[in-house]
C-alpha cells in the first residue's frame, strides 16, 4: 500500500507542477479570497486536476483541498492538498512557492509531498520508508547542535508580531547564527533538507502542513504545534484545530531544546 501511494502521491505533485508552469511568470489575473488571500486559475486549476487524478485512482478516499473544500470527510484515508503554498510568492514571481500533498490515514500521514514546480525540487516521504529529495538521495536534517550556529526561517515577522509571539521569536532570531524570511513550504523543505535549522509559522491552514509530521520524522527532526503538539489530530482521528487557519506551526532538526511561547 505505501508504495503504490507513494507513487500515486509524486504523479499527483507533477501533474499540479505541470499546470502551475503553465502559469508562472505570465500576465495573472489575481483574487483575493475574504480571508485576504489571493488565488489564482494556476491554484484553482492545478487543483481541480489533482482531484479529478485522486477521484479516478482512489475513489474510495477523500479529499480536503484548499481551493473547493472537502469530499467524503468519513472516508478512512483522505488526500490533504495545498495547490499553491505560497501564492504571494508566485504571483510576484518569486520561485519559493510549492505545491502540498498528503494522504492521511485516521488523520495520520502516511505519504507526504513538497513539491517545488520553479526550482524543479522536491522531498517526499512515507511512514517508516524514510524521507528522500530531488534525485532520490536521502533527506535529513542537520546535526547543527545549537541555536548559535542555527539558521531560522519564516514567514512575515508582522503577524507573527500580531499573534503575540514577537519578544519570543526576537529572541530566538537574535541568538541564532543567521534569519531569513524564506517562507512557506520552501522553508520546511530547507529544514527536512538540512539546509536550515528551523521553520516558524504563527497561522496555517491544515492543507499547509498536512504531510509534516510524517516528513520532519523520517528526516529525523522534529515538528510540532507551537504548543507541542506533534499531531494535528485528535486520538479520534478528529483536526484539533480548525482546518482553515486554526494551526500554528515549528519544524526543527532536533538536535537542541527550543523553548516555545507560552502564548
Amino acid at each position: 500500500m505505501q508504495k503504490d501511494l507513494l507513487s500515486l502521491i509524486l504523479q499527483a505533485g507533477s501533474i499540479a507542477q505541470n499546470e502551475i508552469l503553465k502559469h508562472w511568470k505570465t500576465a495573472l489575473s489575481v483574487e483575493w479570497k475574504a480571508d485576504a488571500t489571493p488565488v489564482t486559475i494556476a491554484d484553482k486549476k492545478a487543483e481541480e486536476l489533482v482531484r479529478n487524478f485522486a477521484q479516478k485512482e482512489t475513489p474510495e478516499f477523500g479529499f480536503i483541498g484548499e481551493e473547493f473544500g472537502g469530499e467524503k470527510p468519513e472516508a478512512e484515508y483522505q488526500w490533504v492538498l495545498d495547490p499553491i503554498d505560497g501564492t504571494k510568492s508566485f504571483i510576484y514571481g518569486v520561485p519559493l512557492f510549492g505545491t502540498i500533498i498528503a494522504i492521511l490515514r485516521k488523520g495520520s500521514p502516511i505519504a507526504g509531498l513538497i513539491q517545488l514546480p520553479a526550482l524543479n525540487s522536491k522531498v517526499w516521504a512515507t511512514e517508516g520508508g524514510g524521507a528522500f529529495a530531488d534525485d532520490g538521495r536521502a533527506a535529513k536534517v542537520s546535526d547543527t547542535l545549537e541555536l548559535k550556529n542555527s539558521l531560522v526561517l519564516s514567514g512575515t515577522i508582522n503577524t507573527i508580531e500580531s499573534k503575540g509571539y514577537g519578544e519570543w521569536f526576537a529572541s530566538l532570531r537574535k541568538n541564532a547564527k543567521l534569519y531569513r524570511g524564506w517562507g512557506d513550504c520552501f522553508g520546511y523543505y530547507q529544514v527536512a533538507c538540512g539546509k536550515a535549522e528551523i521553520m516558524i509559522d504563527p497561522v496555517v491552514s491544515l492543507w499547509d502542513i498536512a504531510p509534516y509530521p510524517l516528513i520532519f520524522a523520517e528526516a529525523g527532526g522534529v515538528f510540532s504545534t507551537l504548543k507541542g503538539e506533534k499531531s494535528l489530530f485528535s486520538a479520534k482521528g478528529e483536526p484539533l484545530y480548525p482546518v482553515h487557519e486554526g494551526y500554528t506551526a515549528i519544524a526543527s532538526n532536533g538536535r537542541f531544546n527550543i523553548p516555545l511561547p507560552l502564548t
